[in-house]
Protein backbone atom coordinates (compact mmCIF):
# COMPACT_ATOMS: atom_id res chain seq x y z
CA UNK A 1 0.00 0.00 0.00
CA UNK A 2 1.69 3.26 -1.27
CA UNK A 3 1.61 5.99 2.07
CA UNK A 4 0.03 8.44 -0.01
CA UNK A 5 -3.14 5.78 -0.59
CA UNK A 6 -6.46 7.97 -1.01
CA UNK A 7 -8.87 5.97 -0.26
CA UNK A 8 -12.72 5.64 -2.13
CA UNK A 9 -15.73 6.15 -0.39
CA UNK A 10 -16.32 2.84 1.03
CA UNK A 11 -13.13 3.42 3.13
CA UNK A 12 -12.62 6.04 6.07
CA UNK A 13 -9.64 7.97 5.11
CA UNK A 14 -9.83 10.77 2.50
CA UNK A 15 -7.02 13.07 1.71
CA UNK A 16 -7.37 16.53 2.92
CA UNK A 17 -5.66 19.62 2.36
CA UNK A 18 -5.30 20.31 6.04
CA UNK A 19 -3.45 16.85 6.47
CA UNK A 20 -5.27 16.67 9.98
CA UNK A 21 -5.48 12.33 8.97
CA UNK A 22 -1.80 11.30 7.82
CA UNK A 23 -2.46 7.47 6.41
CA UNK A 24 1.50 7.16 6.75
CA UNK A 25 0.69 7.82 10.62
CA UNK A 26 -1.82 4.99 10.73
CA UNK A 27 0.31 2.83 9.08
CA UNK A 28 3.56 3.58 11.39
CA UNK A 29 1.31 3.39 14.38
CA UNK A 30 0.31 -0.57 13.39
CA UNK A 31 3.69 -1.46 12.48
CA UNK A 32 4.50 -0.14 16.37
CA UNK A 33 1.84 -2.07 17.60
CA UNK A 34 3.23 -5.55 15.85
CA UNK A 35 6.65 -4.38 16.70
CA UNK A 36 5.60 -3.78 20.82
CA UNK A 37 3.71 -6.92 21.05
CA UNK A 38 6.58 -8.76 18.69
CA UNK A 39 3.88 -10.17 16.90
CA UNK A 40 3.64 -11.78 13.14
CA UNK A 41 0.73 -9.17 12.26
CA UNK A 42 -1.01 -5.89 13.11
CA UNK A 43 -4.36 -4.30 12.27
CA UNK A 44 -6.82 -1.55 11.60
CA UNK A 45 -10.16 -2.95 10.23
CA UNK A 46 -12.85 -1.30 9.67
CA UNK A 47 -16.26 -2.40 9.25
CA UNK A 48 -18.27 -1.71 6.31
CA UNK A 49 -21.34 -2.88 4.49
CA UNK A 50 -18.85 -5.46 2.40
CA UNK A 51 -17.85 -6.75 5.68
CA UNK A 52 -14.45 -6.20 7.16
CA UNK A 53 -11.63 -4.45 5.37
CA UNK A 54 -8.25 -4.34 6.52
CA UNK A 55 -7.71 -1.23 6.15
CA UNK A 56 -3.90 -0.89 7.77
CA UNK A 57 -1.70 -3.78 7.28
CA UNK A 58 1.67 -4.07 9.37
CA UNK A 59 4.35 -4.29 7.11
CA UNK A 60 5.84 -7.56 7.53
CA UNK A 61 6.94 -10.69 5.56
CA UNK A 62 4.66 -12.70 8.06
CA UNK A 63 1.56 -11.08 7.82
CA UNK A 64 -0.73 -13.30 5.65
CA UNK A 65 -3.00 -10.41 4.94
CA UNK A 66 -2.15 -7.02 2.77
CA UNK A 67 -4.10 -4.32 3.10
CA UNK A 68 -7.52 -3.88 1.17
CA UNK A 69 -8.78 -7.25 1.36
CA UNK A 70 -12.25 -7.56 2.79
CA UNK A 71 -13.88 -11.20 4.65
CA UNK A 72 -17.34 -11.18 4.27
CA UNK A 73 -19.46 -9.67 7.30
CA UNK A 74 -20.77 -13.02 8.77
CA UNK A 75 -17.87 -14.87 8.92
CA UNK A 76 -16.71 -16.51 12.33
CA UNK A 77 -13.76 -14.26 12.61
CA UNK A 78 -12.80 -12.39 15.73
CA UNK A 79 -12.99 -8.75 14.45
CA UNK A 80 -16.71 -9.77 14.31
CA UNK A 81 -17.21 -10.45 17.73
CA UNK A 82 -15.66 -7.21 18.52
CA UNK A 83 -18.03 -5.28 16.51
CA UNK A 84 -21.18 -7.11 17.66
CA UNK A 85 -20.46 -7.04 21.58
CA UNK A 86 -18.27 -3.79 21.54
CA UNK A 87 -16.23 -4.59 23.72
CA UNK A 88 -12.19 -5.28 23.63
CA UNK A 89 -11.29 -9.26 23.15
CA UNK A 90 -8.04 -10.87 23.94
CA UNK A 91 -8.31 -14.62 22.89
CA UNK A 92 -4.33 -16.29 24.05
CA UNK A 93 -5.35 -20.00 22.57
CA UNK A 94 -8.24 -20.19 20.15
CA UNK A 95 -7.06 -23.77 19.80
CA UNK A 96 -8.76 -24.28 23.51
CA UNK A 97 -11.77 -22.49 22.45
CA UNK A 98 -14.92 -24.52 20.19
CA UNK A 99 -16.27 -21.24 19.31
CA UNK A 100 -13.45 -20.74 17.16
CA UNK A 101 -13.58 -24.16 15.48
CA UNK A 102 -14.74 -22.34 11.87
CA UNK A 103 -12.55 -19.14 12.35
CA UNK A 104 -10.77 -19.49 9.00
CA UNK A 105 -7.50 -17.48 10.62
CA UNK A 106 -7.72 -20.17 13.09
CA UNK A 107 -7.74 -23.28 11.22
CA UNK A 108 -6.66 -21.92 7.52
CA UNK A 109 -4.47 -19.42 8.41
CA UNK A 110 -2.62 -20.64 11.45
CA UNK A 111 -3.49 -17.95 13.97
CA UNK A 112 -3.62 -19.18 17.98
CA UNK A 113 -3.44 -15.75 19.49
CA UNK A 114 -5.78 -12.90 19.30
CA UNK A 115 -5.72 -9.22 21.14
CA UNK A 116 -8.10 -6.67 19.59
CA UNK A 117 -9.97 -3.61 20.77
CA UNK A 118 -13.35 -1.56 19.09
CA UNK A 119 -12.57 1.46 17.28
CA UNK A 120 -15.68 4.43 17.44
CA UNK A 121 -16.38 6.59 15.08
CA UNK A 122 -17.40 10.11 17.28
CA UNK A 123 -21.51 9.60 16.77
CA UNK A 124 -20.73 6.52 18.47
CA UNK A 125 -21.26 4.27 16.15
CA UNK A 126 -18.38 1.24 15.63
CA UNK A 127 -15.66 2.19 13.15
CA UNK A 128 -13.86 -1.53 13.61
CA UNK A 129 -11.10 -2.82 15.43
CA UNK A 130 -7.22 -2.37 16.50
CA UNK A 131 -5.59 -5.50 16.72
CA UNK A 132 -2.41 -8.00 16.62
CA UNK A 133 -2.34 -11.54 15.90
CA UNK A 134 0.24 -14.46 16.04
CA UNK A 135 0.82 -18.23 15.61
CA UNK A 136 1.55 -18.97 19.33
CA UNK A 137 -0.05 -18.66 22.07
CA UNK A 138 0.23 -15.65 24.05
CA UNK A 139 -0.16 -14.40 27.79
CA UNK A 140 0.02 -10.67 27.57
CA UNK A 141 0.68 -8.15 30.58
CA UNK A 142 -2.01 -5.83 32.16
CA UNK A 143 0.46 -2.88 30.48
CA UNK A 144 0.55 -4.54 27.04
CA UNK A 145 -3.16 -3.88 26.94
CA UNK A 146 -2.99 -0.56 28.72
CA UNK A 147 -0.97 0.23 25.73
CA UNK A 148 -3.10 -0.62 22.73
CA UNK A 149 -5.73 1.19 24.45
CA UNK A 150 -3.83 4.16 24.45
CA UNK A 151 -2.99 3.52 20.89
CA UNK A 152 -7.14 3.28 19.94
CA UNK A 153 -7.65 6.54 21.94
CA UNK A 154 -5.42 7.67 19.24
CA UNK A 155 -6.87 6.56 16.33
CA UNK A 156 -10.57 7.71 17.79
CA UNK A 157 -8.85 11.38 18.06
CA UNK A 158 -8.11 11.12 14.35
CA UNK A 159 -11.52 9.83 13.32
CA UNK A 160 -12.80 12.97 15.43
CA UNK A 161 -10.94 15.75 13.44
CA UNK A 162 -11.98 13.65 10.27
CA UNK A 163 -15.51 14.17 11.25
CA UNK A 164 -14.85 17.88 12.20
CA UNK A 165 -12.93 17.99 8.93
CA UNK A 166 -16.52 16.09 7.16
CA UNK A 167 -18.09 19.00 8.73
CA UNK A 168 -15.96 22.38 7.59
CA UNK A 169 -16.45 20.89 4.23
CA UNK A 170 -19.97 21.59 4.08
CA UNK A 171 -19.70 24.90 5.67
CA UNK A 172 -17.96 28.25 4.53
CA UNK A 173 -15.38 27.81 6.38
CA UNK A 174 -12.68 30.35 5.04
CA UNK A 175 -11.87 34.25 5.23
CA UNK A 176 -11.41 34.95 1.90
CA UNK A 177 -9.37 38.26 2.96
CA UNK A 178 -6.50 36.49 5.12
CA UNK A 179 -6.64 33.26 3.97
CA UNK A 180 -7.25 31.59 7.55
CA UNK A 181 -10.45 29.79 9.39
CA UNK A 182 -13.26 32.71 9.81
CA UNK A 183 -15.21 32.62 12.92
CA UNK A 184 -16.58 29.66 12.12
CA UNK A 185 -14.54 27.42 10.97
CA UNK A 186 -12.01 28.15 13.69
CA UNK A 187 -15.04 27.36 16.49
CA UNK A 188 -15.44 23.82 15.46
CA UNK A 189 -11.63 22.70 14.69
CA UNK A 190 -10.92 24.72 17.90
CA UNK A 191 -13.58 22.71 19.86
CA UNK A 192 -12.13 19.40 18.01
CA UNK A 193 -8.77 20.29 19.20
CA UNK A 194 -10.08 21.06 22.68
CA UNK A 195 -11.29 18.14 23.21
CA UNK A 196 -8.33 15.83 21.59
CA UNK A 197 -6.36 18.26 24.13
CA UNK A 198 -8.34 17.03 27.28
CA UNK A 199 -7.92 12.98 26.36
CA UNK A 200 -4.43 13.43 25.57
CA UNK A 201 -3.56 15.67 28.75
CA UNK A 202 -2.12 18.19 26.83
CA UNK A 203 -1.87 22.01 27.06
CA UNK A 204 -3.02 24.70 24.50
CA UNK A 205 -2.64 28.34 24.60
CA UNK A 206 -5.06 30.95 22.61
CA UNK A 207 -3.17 34.05 21.36
CA UNK A 208 -5.98 36.83 20.66
CA UNK A 209 -4.50 39.41 18.56
CA UNK A 210 -6.19 43.31 17.51
CA UNK A 211 -4.51 45.78 15.76
CA UNK A 212 -3.69 48.78 17.74
CA UNK A 213 -5.40 52.12 16.00
CA UNK A 214 -6.42 50.04 12.31
CA UNK A 215 -9.16 52.49 11.90
CA UNK A 216 -6.60 54.99 11.72
CA UNK A 217 -4.47 52.81 9.18
CA UNK A 218 -7.78 52.95 7.08
CA UNK A 219 -8.59 56.64 7.14
CA UNK A 220 -5.27 57.75 6.77
CA UNK A 221 -4.30 54.83 3.95
CA UNK A 222 -7.58 53.75 2.29
CA UNK A 223 -8.99 50.59 3.05
CA UNK A 224 -7.12 48.84 0.11
CA UNK A 225 -4.12 49.50 2.22
CA UNK A 226 -5.95 47.82 5.52
CA UNK A 227 -7.21 44.96 3.59
CA UNK A 228 -3.31 44.14 2.72
CA UNK A 229 -2.31 44.44 6.58
CA UNK A 230 -5.25 41.73 7.09
CA UNK A 231 -3.79 39.46 4.35
CA UNK A 232 -0.23 40.56 6.24
CA UNK A 233 -1.56 38.66 9.68
CA UNK A 234 -3.16 36.13 7.99
CA UNK A 235 0.11 35.27 6.48
CA UNK A 236 2.56 35.84 9.26
CA UNK A 237 0.06 33.50 11.75
CA UNK A 238 0.00 31.06 8.97
CA UNK A 239 3.55 30.44 8.65
CA UNK A 240 4.57 31.38 12.68
CA UNK A 241 2.49 27.98 14.18
CA UNK A 242 2.55 24.58 13.48
CA UNK A 243 0.45 23.40 10.72
CA UNK A 244 -1.28 21.30 13.23
CA UNK A 245 -2.04 24.59 15.20
CA UNK A 246 -5.53 26.28 14.54
CA UNK A 247 -5.54 29.97 13.35
CA UNK A 248 -8.73 32.17 12.51
CA UNK A 249 -10.23 35.66 11.61
CA UNK A 250 -12.74 36.12 13.73
CA UNK A 251 -13.81 39.46 12.12
CA UNK A 252 -12.42 43.15 11.71
CA UNK A 253 -8.65 43.78 13.00
CA UNK A 254 -9.13 40.60 15.58
CA UNK A 255 -7.09 37.35 14.97
CA UNK A 256 -6.79 34.33 17.51
CA UNK A 257 -4.38 31.45 17.29
CA UNK A 258 -4.76 28.22 19.14
CA UNK A 259 -1.43 26.36 19.79
CA UNK A 260 0.09 23.73 21.73
CA UNK A 261 2.16 24.37 23.89
CA UNK A 262 4.99 22.69 27.06
CA UNK A 263 5.42 25.60 29.40
CA UNK A 264 4.97 29.28 29.48
CA UNK A 265 8.67 29.80 27.68
CA UNK A 266 7.57 28.20 24.67
CA UNK A 267 3.98 30.27 24.77
CA UNK A 268 5.83 33.25 24.98
CA UNK A 269 8.16 32.45 22.03
CA UNK A 270 5.39 32.15 19.73
CA UNK A 271 3.79 35.32 20.67
CA UNK A 272 7.53 36.82 20.19
CA UNK A 273 7.74 35.54 16.45
CA UNK A 274 4.59 36.46 15.64
CA UNK A 275 5.21 39.79 16.56
CA UNK A 276 9.09 39.79 15.05
CA UNK A 277 7.54 38.39 11.34
CA UNK A 278 4.62 41.30 11.11
CA UNK A 279 7.42 43.98 11.89
CA UNK A 280 9.95 42.11 9.29
CA UNK A 281 6.84 41.91 6.60
CA UNK A 282 5.75 45.04 6.62
CA UNK A 283 8.80 46.62 5.40
CA UNK A 284 9.05 44.20 3.01
CA UNK A 285 5.45 44.66 2.24
CA UNK A 286 5.85 48.42 2.23
CA UNK A 287 2.89 49.06 4.58
CA UNK A 288 2.46 51.28 7.21
CA UNK A 289 4.15 50.61 10.68
CA UNK A 290 1.60 49.62 12.34
CA UNK A 291 1.75 47.06 15.78
CA UNK A 292 -0.95 44.32 17.27
CA UNK A 293 -2.18 43.58 21.06
CA UNK A 294 -1.69 40.03 22.10
CA UNK A 295 -3.45 38.43 24.73
CA UNK A 296 -2.48 34.84 25.70
CA UNK A 297 -4.80 32.51 28.33
CA UNK A 298 -4.56 28.76 28.26
CA UNK A 299 -6.90 25.55 28.64
CA UNK A 300 -7.63 23.63 31.98
CA UNK A 301 -9.51 20.63 32.45
CA UNK A 302 -12.79 22.24 32.27
CA UNK A 303 -12.10 25.13 29.18
CA UNK A 304 -14.60 25.20 26.43
CA UNK A 305 -13.33 27.78 23.60
CA UNK A 306 -15.78 30.43 24.58
CA UNK A 307 -13.80 30.92 27.67
CA UNK A 308 -10.78 30.94 26.51
CA UNK A 309 -11.89 33.11 23.43
CA UNK A 310 -13.26 35.67 26.87
CA UNK A 311 -10.10 35.31 28.73
CA UNK A 312 -7.47 35.89 26.02
CA UNK A 313 -9.87 38.73 25.01
CA UNK A 314 -9.59 40.35 28.06
CA UNK A 315 -5.72 39.98 27.88
CA UNK A 316 -6.07 41.85 25.23
CA UNK A 317 -7.28 44.83 25.70
CA UNK A 318 -5.89 44.98 29.60
CA UNK A 319 -2.31 45.23 27.30
CA UNK A 320 -3.82 48.09 24.71
CA UNK A 321 -5.01 50.16 27.36
CA UNK A 322 -1.33 50.25 28.82
CA UNK A 323 0.12 50.81 25.40
CA UNK A 324 -2.46 54.14 25.29
CA UNK A 325 -0.95 55.32 28.71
Amino acid sequence: MSKNTVFNTDTFLLEDPNELISTDKWQKTVNLLAKLFDAPAGFLVQYTEKGFQVTIASEQESNPYAAGIIIEPKVNIFCRRIVETRQELYVNNALIDNCWDNNPEVHSDGFRSYLGVPVFWPSGEPFGTFCVMDYKETNYKATYLELIRHLKDILESDLSLLGAYAEMQKLAITDPLSGVHNRRGFNVLAEQRIKLALRTKTTLGLLYLDVDNFKAINDQYGHSVGDNVISLIGLVLTKSVRQSDVIGRLGGDEFVALVMFDDQEDLQAVKCRIAAALCLHHQVEQLPLFTVSIGITETNDSTTISDLLEAADKDMLQKKRRLAL
